[in-house]
């Protein structure tokens, strides 16, 4: 008891540990899962950043050592300074093509004004001049500025290549220009490489994210090695920011400590917590009760938002960081409060897992499953649902609408009132005898149905001629026809019952007092041994009567119970139906009847339990020699389909069927109903039974005396 009370007792502070536990462990896989690239050893060199780094400083080298390879200070390439020197000529032919006075001037020579063409073409000439000064002054600005830039880019380049010198280390050898651009004293050995290097690039190579600069080497003809020196020599970014990749490093090393730790807490909470039957400590058994009061569906809807929420929450919290302080805590109080209620709600769902009956009871309870229950009944009858519902809104109208009169009295009587006055004699004409005759109706419903109670089955229920008020009233009606039909059938059973026990003990007492009665007479002793012997052949038929009159009844309650074990396979029938000809040839050689079997074709197959059906072709055959008339024919006719076997026996009645053909099916019903001959009467009741139970059909048809029994077999099973 002692051990139950402290497990109870340290089962809040066990479940505090493993919320907080499963805190810290959701935020740690985040962080690990954000930063799982930095987890590589050097991971900094296979970043984006460094990449963009090392394209700089290879862009930097082939700009200095390869673009500004002829560069002279102060002085433009010739490339760029033939493409001002055209520009500037382009610019002259332009202006001295498009000067407008030189039209002016021919039109004064055709007019022989030589004064005015004496003046335009000084004019001319003067602006001519001023256009060519000031193009090629503008041609000088543009040559100056451009050596300006060009200066100013070589320089700004070359200073960034000397700052990144400190980063970066090159060897690159020029194949077209036969050069080296180095800052290097020579080329690195891989022994040097080794020692001197943390990190080796082979340009240009294979790695997709140097695509660009890879590119640009291989159509220069460049190809060397870049290397990041273990040691920077100065400032260097690289060295900064690896150095900064290497402290995440070892963050998320410690963080897969701690994250190892929490994992082994949760799981010793996990043993603790079933031990010490967590769900019954008080203060979680309230919580849990208190979260009962909530719909169950609310309560999944709840799980599944606040669930997404906490997730989103978790992978984008930032946790881990230095110094530690107060928003640590606070973050991990807030997730923690997400955790204890999701672990509660889990809890619950363990519990109704392990008892059904729990989730049973408290979806019973659920928004949805009583809004189901209540829209079901509501619609189960839409037409009377909206019918209802029109009724009240009219009701409520026509309320309205004489509150309406009453206004429109004292304010405007004129077109309320007159409205008031028509809804009001729309509502007595239409909707008050509408709602007369479905009352009407509903009384003639509530009274046949207590006559019904009270047991008369002949009461009928008018109804009107549509609505589900009268579909009621039909159904009803039909319950009551089909109670008259269920008494008669029970009487008719129970009258078939006393038969059935009349004829059990007439056919089994016929025997059975010969029997009796040749016993007796055996027991005298003045027979002679010819009386003797007759008296014994005498037993012998009686009891062998007697033991088929058993069998068959043996036969027919196990058929009809179905207690039967079929052996199914593959019989060809019209074998089987031969075989059984031929069992009973002496029979038919003495009889005055002529069989007439006819097969379409010599093997007919289908799925039959072989031994059970021989019993059927027995049975039919047996019946056709007792009851057919003497000196006819018996046609037996044996065709197939594509789905069935159809068996077909014909006779003529050796006596009058004035009964239902059906009732040949029930049992100990014979046609010679002075029960004359030697059948028991359950012949064709046991091949009844053993042809359906083989999924097949057995019907009879009667004409006049003419005598029809058919058999159809299934070919599939």
């Amino acid at each position: 008891m002692d051990t139950k009370s402290k497990n109870k007792r340290f089962a809040v502070p066990v479940l505090v540990v493993m919320i907080v536990s499963i805190s810290l462990a959701l935020l740690t896989m985040a962080d690990l899962y954000h930063k799982r690239e930095n987890l590589q050893e050097d991971n900094y060199f296979q970043s984006s950043g460094f990449n963009r780094e090392l394209e700089t400083f290879a862009e930097l080298v082939k700009n200095v050592h390869v673009d500004y390879a002829s560069y002279i200070p102060g002085k433009l390439d010739e490339r760029t300074a033939n493409q001002f020197k055209k520009e500037h000529e382009e610019n002259l032919r332009s202006i001295k093509e498009n000067n407008k006075l030189s039209d002016t001037i021919e039109e004064a020579k055709r007019n022989g004004d030589n004064e005015r063409v004496t003046r335009l073409t000084e004019e001319f000439s003067q602006n001519l001049q001023e256009e060519i000064a000031r193009e090629t002054s503008n041609y000088q600005e543009r040559v100056d500025q451009r050596i300006a830039e060009r200066d100013a880019e070589y320089e700004e380049r070359k200073n960034s290549l000397t700052l990144r010198s400190g980063s970066f280390k090159y060897y690159v050898t020029d194949t077209k220009n036969n050069k080296v651009y180095t800052n290097l004293p020579q080329e690195p050995t891989d022994w040097e490489l080794a020692r001197y290097a943390r990190h080796t690039i082979n340009l240009p190579n294979t790695n997709g994210d140097l695509e660009s600069i890879n590119r640009t080497y291989q159509l220069n003809q460049l190809s060397g090695i870049f290397y990041v020196p273990k040691e920077p020599g100065g400032y260097s970014q690289v060295h900064t920011d690896a150095l900064y990749y290497d402290s995440i490093r070892d963050r998320l090393i410690a963080e897969f400590v701690l994250l190892g730790g929490t994992l082994l807490l949760i799981a010793l909470c996990c043993w603790y917590l079933p031990v010490s039957k967590v769900s019954e400590v008080p203060l979680v058994a309230k919580s849990l009760a208190l979260f009962r009061h909530i719909p169950l569906d609310i309560r999944m809807v709840l799980v599944f938002v606040l669930g997404n929420m906490y997730l989103i929450m978790i992978a984008n919290l930032r946790f881990f960081f230095l110094p530690i302080d107060g928003e640590h805590f606070f973050t991990l109080a807030f997730v923690s409060l997400f955790t204890a209620y999701l672990l509660l709600q889990f809890m619950e769902a363990w519990l109704m897992y392990n008892q059904p009956e729990r989730f049973t009871q408290q979806w019973q309870k659920s928004i949805f499953a009583r809004q189901r229950v209540l829209l079901q009944e509501s619609y189960a009858n839409r037409g009377m649902f909206f019918k209802i519902s029109t009724l009240f809104i009219l009701t409520v109208m026509f309320g309205m609408s004489i509150g309406f009169g009453f206004v429109g009295l004292v304010e405007r009587a004129g077109a309320l009132l007159f409205f008031s006055f028509l809804y009001g004699m729309f509502y007595m004409v239409v909707v008050f005898p509408y709602t007369l005759r479905r009352l009407g109706l509903m009384n003639r419903i509530m009274h046949g149905a207590s006559e019904m109670a009270n047991g008369n089955m002949n009461v009928t229920i008018q109804k009107v001629k549509k609505g589900k008020l009268s579909d009621l009233a039909h159904s009803l009606n039909n319950i009551t026809k089909g109670l008259k039909n269920a008494v008669e059938e029970q009487m008719k059973s129970e009258r078939m019952k006393s038969e059935l026990i009349t004829n059990v003990s007439h056919d089994l007492k016929t025997p059975l007092t010969s029997i009796i009665n040749y016993v007796t007479l055996l027991k005298q002793e003045n027979l002679t041994p010819e009386q003797r012997k007759d008296y014994i052949d005498v037993l012998d038929r009686k009891s062998d009567r007697l033991r088929v009159l058993i069998d068959d009844l043996f036969d027919a309650a196990k058929m009809s119970s179905g207690a039967v074990e079929l052996n199914i396979e593959q019989v060809n029938v019209a074998s089987l139906l031969n075989q059984s000809i031929a069992e009973f040839s002496d029979k038919i050689e003495q009889s005055t009847l002529t069989f007439r079997v006819t097969t379409e074709q010599p093997k007919i197959v289908a799925p039959l339990d072989g031994k059970k059906t021989w019993r059927v072709f027995e049975n039919l055959i047996g019946n056709a020699l007792k009851y057919s008339m003497p000196n006819t024919r018996v046609l037996i006719h044996l065709a197939e389909t594509h789905d069935d076997v159809i068996l077909t026996f014909k006779n003529v009645s050796a006596y009058e069927i004035d009964f239902d053909a059906q009732e040949l099916f029930e049992r100990f019903k014979r046609a010679d109903q002075s029960r004359h001959t030697e059948g028991s009467g359950l012949g064709l009741a046991i091949a009844k039974s053993i042809v359906e139970l083989q999924g097949g059909r057995l019907s009879i048809d009667i004409d006049g005396d003419y005598f029809k029994v058919i058999v159809v077999f299934r070919k599939h099973v």
